[in-house]
This record gives structure tokens, sequence and C-alpha cells, in this order.
């Protein structure tokens, strides 16, 4: 069986994983211009404040480490999540089933960050969403994992937490 590459346009899978994507995005613009925030976590939150650009990539070029599981029962599995360039990935997805880096949304709340982002799947018609809260130097959140079938959809959710991975600056020659 040859392998698609995850450069080739496949077809309706291709268009609907796009268009998925513009519409999330979409929504978030919609939301931010217009301030309805309380359809973010299903609950009424206080109007967003600006964003300025240093809050924008607070997170960029950070790691946390840790763990996550199906929600209410243990870890199932370590991971690293790692922010860079606007965009967000979980290492152990795309070791394990073979998902892409996707872009991440912020905004400040009272004492951290929320998080938020989409990472599809170029072996399947799956996708992630992630929700989390940065504070200090932990994270910790829910994602649901979506896997769309022609007979019918799947869904399961997760929880994760971790900490932010100490980088060593120092050169070595």
């Amino acid at each position: 069986m040859i392998k698609s590459s995850p450069y080739r346009c496949n077809g309706a899978n291709y268009y609907r994983r796009h268009l998925r994507l513009f519409t999330v995005a979409t929504f978030f613009l919609y939301c931010s211009a217009v301030g309805i925030t309380h359809l973010w976590a299903g609950e009424k939150q206080p109007a967003l404040s600006p964003i300025t650009s240093s809050q924008i990539f607070t997170l960029d070029g950070k790691t946390f480490s840790g763990e996550l599981g199906l929600l209410g029962e243990p870890a199932s599995s370590t991971d690293l999540l790692a922010f860079n360039d606007g965009m967000f990935i979980s290492k152990e997805c795309e070791r394990k089933c073979g998902y892409t880096e996707g872009i991440y949304w912020v905004r400040p709340i009272d004492d951290g960050i929320e998080v938020l982002s989409e990472t599809p799947c170029l072996e399947a018609d799956a996708t992630i969403v992630w929700r989390g809260v940065v504070k200090g130097n932990k994270i910790e959140g829910t994602f649901t994992w979506t896997s769309v079938r022609w007979y019918w959809t799947i869904e399961k959710e997760f929880w994760f937490n971790g900490k932010l991975v100490e980088t060593d600056t120092t050169v070595t020659e």
C-alpha cells in the first residue's frame, strides 16, 4: 500500500480538515471582536482585556513535561507539550499517532494564561482540541480527541498536567 504524502491533497479529508481549522479560527476572532467570552469555557466569563504582543508570545519557546490520561482515570502516558512560533504540539501524540502542530490561542486570566489549540492528524480524519491553563511553571487542562468515520464519530475526553522544562542556555564548545 502506498502511503499518502502529508503535502498532497487527499480529497474531501483535506478540505474538511482545513475548513474545520478555518471555522475555529473565525469563531475565536469573532468572539474576540464582539466580546462573547462565555462561549470559551461554557460559562459566563468577564470580557477579554486587550492582549499585548508580549502576552501573545509568553508561551513561545516553552516546553512542559507531564502526564496525560483518560478523564477520571490515572495517567497512562508521559508527554512533552511544546509551544514554538505560535504553534503547539504534543510530542507523544505526534510520535504515536501522526498529529501535527496547530496554532494556539491565549488569553490572560486572573492568575495565569488560558490556552486553546486544535491539532490535526495527517494519517486519519481526527483532531485533538486542547484547553488548558498555565500558572507560573505549571500547565493543566483537558483535551478532546475526535475521530470522524463515515458511519460514526468517536469522542474521548482526556486530562493533562505538567511542569515547565528548564532549558540549559549555556553554550559549550
